[in-house]
């Protein structure tokens, strides 16, 4: 789902809502999307939800923020992090884009939203003209 958003951010805008009264307006105007989530299908909503209370907790809520580019800079930085930096539990501890973690070499940080999260890797052990460690293949 962050994937799709990430890849579309800049081309459409969606608010994807449950069946409630109050999201039934016309979006058009503003340019929004709406979706609405299936009748009976209690976890699609959970599924938004989580992302919205993930994204607040954990990077809109240590912000003053201040205009519309400053919260879509930090949203765009969030959603690259959330889906090629940062392990999630409902898939096993996976990083959904996948990334590859070395065995050897300095374990290096890089700092996420000016600190507020970092991302922790290993330098490679070793130059490309040099062959790797013993038993590393």
């Amino acid at each position: 789902m962050l994937i799709e958003l990430e890849n579309s951010i800049q081309q459409s805008i969606y608010l994807i809502h449950d069946n409630s009264g109050e999201f039934f307006l016309n979006y058009s105007m503003f340019n929004i999307k709406g979706v609405a989530t299936s009748i009976k299908a209690p976890n699609m909503n959970a599924i938004a939800e989580r992302f919205v209370g993930s994204i607040r907790r954990e990077c809109l809520d240590n912000f003053i923020l201040i205009n519309e580019k400053q919260i879509k800079t930090i949203i765009s930085q969030y959603i690259e992090y959330y889906n090629s930096m940062r392990s999630h539990q409902g898939i096993n501890y996976a990083i959904p884009k996948g990334f590859d973690a070395q065995k050897f070499g300095k374990i290096r940080k890089t700092a996420i939203l000016g600190g507020i999260h970092h991302h922790h890797y290993r330098q490679v052990a070793w130059r490309m003209n040099k062959c790797p460690p013993r038993g590393f293949i």
